[in-house]
């Protein structure tokens, strides 16, 4: 992609199709224009595009195949909730989701356990059924209300993995919660697996409690522990230039060790 002040130093960023440094964009239902622009504007830094909670059960089907098609186009994969993958599981209508979802046109599925008490083997079984039908897989490893333990949370990653899933979604509120990061957690997962395996979710700002600032926070604090290239999730439709900016240390603070300011030679002031 060519743009205007190419003799400003960045860091090294992969392009599309990235293997790593991957950017998940959260669709709450966008419609077909606003998705047009935004992609237009900023898809060279989308991956993956996951059509949140339930909305691909309300919005309507011609919709939907529009929206996904156009995705697709961009080479930008896509996915359903996994919130949505736990409602069919419940009452065994799983195999059809998986149908469905190949029919409308999804290249993914996202298979957690949130809300569903799913056992590690049932969880295996249903990343593997997905990947039977020719879907890519994302795990999702830990719950909503960010009660696992450090090793609990890695036996969940070892699970996903080990049965077939191309990379693994970890759940914000497991990594961020009350203010605080498991700074000594995301350092275990970091030595543990892969780093083009896991993809680090960001809060939201629908929760309470999370704001856009705060949000940011984390996003510059994952970027400069992990890297230019750590795999990102959540990120809404108008943050994508602001991501890519703390990707790039070139957002307003010195922090990025490899960043824009930091190859200018700017660093933090004294005190």
């Amino acid at each position: 992609m060519r743009t205007e002040f190419a003799d400003f130093p960045l860091p090294a960023r992969s392009s599309k199709p990235r293997t790593a440094g991957l950017s998940m964009m959260i669709d709450w239902g966008m419609g077909l224009e606003r998705q047009k622009d935004t992609l237009a504007s900023a898809g060279d830094y989308v991956d993956i595009a996951k059509i949140a909670a339930g909305i691909a059960r309300l919005m309507p089907a011609s919709l939907l195949r529009e929206k996904l098609r156009h995705y697709e186009a961009h080479g930008i994969h896509t996915a359903p909730s996994g919130l949505f993958a736990e409602l069919a599981l419940k009452p065994g209508r799983y195999e059809r989701f998986l149908e469905q979802a190949v029919e409308a046109g999804f290249s993914g599925i996202e298979v957690s356990d949130n809300l569903l008490d799913l056992s590690p083997p049932d969880k295996a079984a249903a990343i593997r059924r997905a990947r039977a039908m020719g879907l890519s897989v994302y795990g999702e490893a830990g719950r909503k209300e960010g009660t696992m333990d450090d090793a609990a949370l890695l036996r969940d990653v070892a699970n996903c993995l080990d049965a077939g899933a191309d990379r693994v979604f970890l759940e914000a509120a497991e990594l961020f919660s009350a203010n605080q990061v498991r700074s000594s957690l995301i350092a275990a997962l970091a030595r543990e697996f892969p780093r083009e395996r896991l993809i680090y979710e960001l809060p939201v700002v629908i929760l309470p409690g999370v704001t856009r600032d705060y949000k940011h926070k984390i996003t510059a604090w994952l970027v400069r522990e992990l890297g230019t290239d750590v795999n990102l999730a959540n990120i809404e439709w108008d943050e994508l230039y602001l991501t890519e900016l703390v990707r790039l240390g070139f957002a307003g603070d010195t922090s990025h060790p490899q960043g824009a300011y930091r190859l200018a030679g700017m660093h933090a002031r004294e005190a």
